[in-house]
This record gives C-alpha cells, structure tokens and sequence, in this order.
C-alpha cells in the first residue's frame, strides 16, 4: 500500500518522481594529490510534506525545510539506497540538501525513507 502511495503517478501512484545524488569520495589520486568525488544518482519516486508551522524551532527545523518521503524502490525496480546527510535530492524541479534521514517505519517494517530536505 504505501510502496504503491509513493509510486509516481505515471505508475498509479501518488508520489513525483525525484533524483537522489549522492556523494562519495574516490580513491587518492597521487598525481592531483586529492580524492575526487564521485556522484551516483539513483531516479525515484516520493512525495513532499510542509513541516508544521510548530515544529519550525530555527535552529534544527528551519523556515523552509521540508519532509521528503522517498518509495524504497527506483523507479527501475532496484532497492534504493537510503539517503544521508550532504544528498541532494531533486524533486518536483528544486533542489534539496538532506539535513536528516531515517527509515519510514508503518507496523514494524520499514517501508521507506523520511528525508528533512533544505532548499
């Protein structure tokens, strides 16, 4: 049920496609002296909630965050891998920064992923 809620609606589903870009370092290269970052992206699909006015502190919930519910699975059929703090997530034509992450839990399984997204 909520595999298919965070489906895009190209699919049957309620959620928007997005892109998780995450961010990794490369092996040490002796000649640039440096590791260099690598980028993967995986394309998925979720859906975007406002924070409660409430809740917005301004220091670890900001004016402007937002909760990011990601579907567990790309939109090719694989896991998706869970999201961390420094990934850029791609939804609905912005960007986002992921601030926090955890496991979208419903009755003992998880069955997602709950990104705090910053503009």
């Amino acid at each position: 049920m909520a595999i298919r809620m965070l489906a895009p609606r190209s699919k049957g589903g309620k959620g928007l496609e997005l892109r998780l870009t995450k961010f990794e370092q490369g092996e040490y290269d002796p000649a640039t002296g440096g590791s260099p970052t690598i980028e993967r992206r995986f394309d998925g699909s979720g859906m975007r909630q406002d924070y409660d006015v409430r809740v917005i502190d301004g220091s670890l919930i900001q004016q402007g965050d937002v909760e990011i519910i990601m579907s567990p699975v790309q939109l090719g059929g694989q896991d998706m891998p869970a999201p961390r703090n420094g990934d850029r997530i791609e939804f609905d034509g912005e960007a986002f920064k992921v601030v926090t992450a955890k496991a979208w839990n419903y009755a003992g399984l998880d069955i997602g992923f709950v990104a705090q997204a910053r503009r």
